[in-house]
């Protein structure tokens, strides 16, 4: 059925990245030569690209290549490297203006390194790291090393992936094969919202409609956007230092709102686990401002929709939890039961009016994301059984509470729907 998008994890093996960050700082003057190598590979390599309309790295390496390779004398694994980059920077700028939007020839400015695993060297014991520069010569760098990162690294099952160095920064890239995913006996279908995730948990042996809230991000939000437009209006006559405090406000911002994100995803992945239930989201994508208020676009803006479904999908596929996403069109505008779209405004409940069905808009919209799923997917339709008519007058139990309990829904009193 057009609309569901069954996440890799259903029905084949996919693999998994995680970036392991290490904040380090190094005196070496080689190594900052060598990022402005790099910075200069990628720009020659973009420019070369836009002259001759290259597109893919086979025919950039083709062009590009002998060139390079000979104006700098650099660690030679690195220029295939740099395409990748240029790439991708240079798909970015043609979709920019395929859209019509407006997009200067793109440039590289920062100093970075991206080196893949057979291009360096580290002991995953000790963090002793070794970056190759050019001939003979190298940089040692030791990583400071956690017990969150020796978690990965120890572990023989995570592979070493690429490696990404930009001044103060390591990021290293590792890697693994994901679980084969089971087959569910269960679901859980959620709405995305500005604060939870709403909708129903099901199984054959009962419904239960539920909440997980976000922890407070939207009063984190708000109050640092006041503190951001605060500190904007005092050090308004100095940019430089204004831009620094705004940036310092903006990243305590992401880092709050993560944490808790966070929290929210690793229980909801526990839940479905432990109850070998699919995990069933929207296919969320916002185009445009679409004539809403500037408060409104601002909101949206900062709503983390695309972080949560991130954080739910790889520690989802990490645990061998499927993945189900589905067409969110007119979720919270029809009706479960009779099927009814209102095609008018729907306020906090909706409110059927063909058949008098009536519940909370945002648990409405998780009915119809379960059914959707059920009615696309056979092996979810034999373990599930869904009935919305027998939850018209259940109370919505916070996901906590379940986690608490064990899990375990409720048995429906009865198998007709009513009306």
């Amino acid at each position: 059925m057009e609309g569901l998008r069954p996440a890799a994890s259903l029905g084949q093996n996919v693999e998994v990245h995680r970036a392991l960050v290490f904040q380090i700082r190094w005196d070496a003057p080689p190594l900052v030569w060598l990022l402005s190598e790099f910075r200069l590979l990628v720009n020659e390599s973009i420019r070369i690209a836009l002259r001759e309309d290259i597109r893919s790295r086979t025919r950039l390496a083709r062009t590009a290549y002998q060139a390079l390779s000979r104006g700098h004398t650099v660690y030679k694994q690195y220029i295939p490297s740099a395409f990748d980059v240029a790439l991708s920077v240079l798909k970015a700028h043609r979709r920019r203006l395929k859209r019509k939007q407006r997009s200067s020839v793109p440039y590289m400015r920062k100093l970075m390194l991206k080196a893949e695993n057979q291009s360096y060297w580290l002991d995953r014991e000790t963090g002793r790291l070794r970056i190759p520069v050019r001939g003979t010569e190298g940089v040692q760098i030791h990583l400071p090393l956690s017990e969150w990162h020796r978690s990965f690294l120890r572990d023989p099952i995570w592979g070493l992936g690429s490696l990404t160095v930009v001044p103060g920064k390591i990021i290293l890239v590792v890697r693994r094969e994901a679980p084969k995913a089971y087959e569910p006996e269960g679901a859980i279908a959620l709405d995305t919202n500005e604060d939870s995730l709403d909708g129903v948990v099901a199984s054959d042996g009962g419904k239960v409609l539920t909440s997980l809230p976000f922890g407070g991000v939207r009063l984190i939000q708000q109050t640092h956007f006041r503190r951001r437009r605060r500190l904007a209006a005092r050090k308004s006559k100095d940019r430089r230092v204004m831009r620094r405090l705004l940036n310092r406000e903006g990243r305590r911002e992401r880092n709050r709102v993560r944490q808790r994100l966070h929290l929210v995803s690793k229980r909801l992945v526990h839940f479905a686990k432990d109850g070998k239930a699919a995990i069933i989201l929207e296919d969320l994508t916002l185009h445009g401002a679409g004539g809403r208020s500037k408060s409104m676009n601002r909101r949206l803006s900062s709503w983390p929709r695309g972080e949560i479904h991130r954080q739910i999908e790889y520690k989802a596929a990490l645990a061998g939890v499927p993945i189900i996403k589905v067409n969110p069109q007119w979720t919270s505008k029809t009706c479960p039961v009779c099927g009814a779209r209102r095609r008018d405004r729907v306020g906090k409940d909706f409110v059927c009016l063909m058949c008098d069905w009536e519940m909370d808009r945002q648990i409405n919209a998780g009915m119809n994301i379960l059914k959707t799923a059920l009615a696309s997917n056979e092996a979810l339709a034999r373990a599930v059984r869904f009935q919305p008519g027998a939850l018209r007058h259940d109370v919505v139990s916070p996901l906590y509470d379940l986690l608490r309990e064990g899990g375990g829904a409720r048995d429906e009193p009865s198998g007709v729907e009513s009306r």
